[in-house]
């Protein structure tokens, strides 16, 4: 198979080869903080990003923030020693608005995000008896995403702990993190095959396959933070402390919609052009239901805090999707020859940290948060007995918006990974780049807060 290049950035935010089955690449996209943390969803969460996966990481930051992203990828495609091709494209990232006032309890979460992207062009050529060489192209392009709309709120507990050796002081000592969200998820892929004759006495065949989904289902998150230990000194003064973070998402099964229409038909090739001359198949667009499958995540870390600013989270994740108990009532565009739908499963890693003494170092840079992150996915398609699988090491950073006098940043990721199949021969090396922001109001505008007077 001849692999093509594609040195252009387009629309779609994934150009792979595998994205040509199911919905195409699922879950790939991430905002840059929880990229460079490897994608973590639920327990590395940050006072200045919220993850549009967990609707409970919301509640975790300090006041309003609005926050965007943008993401170019750079894929190296290689099967067998000869085979290879290289292809640039860029596409935008999750944008999402949480309102919430600060230091209050109540978050409102409004959004958008991907959840899939397809985008392939592939062609083959060969000779075949009495008809000589045959070209077969598959292009398609197209992906869902996610709208989603909800609320967070979080429950403090105080208690008191040792101060010195003779006295004791009042802290937060839990904290829980509770959301839920609507997620609307639409989208439409577009699938076309076409097959070649090179002789122009013979005609050639040409088969499109339109699909346009939409769902709806809720997300269920939860975080918990409990104080494994604080430490104040003679004064009162805050020492150092240490807590334990356990966190997760739910995601129930529900109802898939469809509207899916099929094309074959008889063509032939005039300088260049594919000229339709007569129609072997129509089915036009009919309405099909299926369903989105049970998806759930859960994750611990643990968390350390310092006097002098330094601060330092790292933590585990495991993500399960049960795309097996869907595959029986999904569409047969969705489950074509060869290729079977499982269980998707999910293993992520990552650390997040804060050099401390601020004021010591550089006025940027030393007030900069700091990630790294590796993950390992298995994507929900077993392609010809062997099932997709990618890996990635990331990184990043986010920087302060200095002149901006407020808590707005600046985020940088960075995700080295590679995809393959064991049987395909197909191995995919990507590099991922993303750049971000979150906008937070001027320090003085006290948003939602009531006057004291007129």
């Amino acid at each position: 198979m001849l692999l093509m290049c594609v040195p252009v950035i387009g629309q779609n935010a994934e150009f792979s080869p595998y994205s040509r089955f199911g919905f195409g690449l699922i879950g790939s996209l991430q905002s840059p903080v929880h990229a460079g943390m490897g994608g973590m969803e639920s327990v590395l969460t940050t006072s200045f990003q919220f993850n549009p996966n967990n609707p409970a990481s919301a509640s975790a930051l300090s006041q309003t923030t609005f926050q965007g992203s943008a993401v170019t990828t750079h894929l190296q495609m290689r099967q067998g020693d000869e085979a290879k091709a290289t292809a640039l494209f860029g596409s935008s990232g999750p944008l999402g608005l949480a309102i919430k006032k600060q230091g209050g309890k109540n978050t409102l979460i409004l959004g958008v995000s991907p959840f899939s992207n397809s985008g392939f062009a592939l062609s083959r050529n060969s000779e075949t008896d009495g008809v000589g060489s045959v070209q077969e192209r598959y292009n398609g392009e197209g992906g869902l995403s996610k709208a989603h709309i909800g609320w967070a709120r979080t429950i403090r507990s105080r208690g008191y702990v040792s101060a010195g050796v003779a006295d004791s002081v009042l802290i937060q000592t839990n904290t829980l993190h509770l959301g839920i969200q609507t997620q609307y998820l639409f989208g439409a892929v577009s699938r076309t095959s076409t097959l070649n004759v090179i002789d122009p006495t013979f005609l050639d065949h040409r088969s499109v396959i339109d699909m346009k989904h939409r769902s709806i289902a809720p997300d269920l998150g939860l975080i918990y933070n409990h104080l494994l230990f604080a430490r104040y000194n003679d004064d009162l003064s805050f020492e150092k402390s240490a807590s334990l973070r356990i966190g997760g998402r739910f995601t129930p099964k529900t109802t898939l919609f469809s509207e899916i229409s099929h094309l074959d038909e008889t063509t032939q090739n005039l300088g260049g052009i594919d000229i339709p001359l007569d129609t072997a198949l129509y089915i036009p667009t009919e309405s099909v239901s299926g369903q989105m499958p049970t998806s759930w995540n859960l994750g611990a870390s643990l968390i350390f805090d310092h006097a002098n600013g330094r601060h330092l989270g790292a933590g585990v994740e495991y993500t399960e999707t049960q795309w097996d108990r869907v595959e029986e009532g999904l569409h047969s565009s969705l489950r074509p020859d060869g290729m079977n739908w499982v269980r998707s499963r999910i293993f992520r890693a990552g650390a997040e940290w804060t050099l401390g003494n601020t004021e010591q170092r550089h006025p940027t840079w030393g007030k900069a948060n700091y990630r790294i992150g590796i993950s390992f996915i298995q994507q929900p398609y077993q392609i010809e007995g062997s099932q997709l699988v990618s890996r990635t090491v990331s990184g990043g950073f986010s920087l302060p918006l200095i002149g901006s006098r407020s808590m707005s940043r600046l985020h940088f990721g960075m995700e080295l990974g590679e995809r393959y199949t064991e049987d395909a021969g197909l191995n995919e090396n990507f590099t991922r780049i993303h750049i971000g922001f979150s906008l937070m109001p001027f320090f003085k505008n006290n948003w939602l807060r009531e006057r004291l007077y007129d």
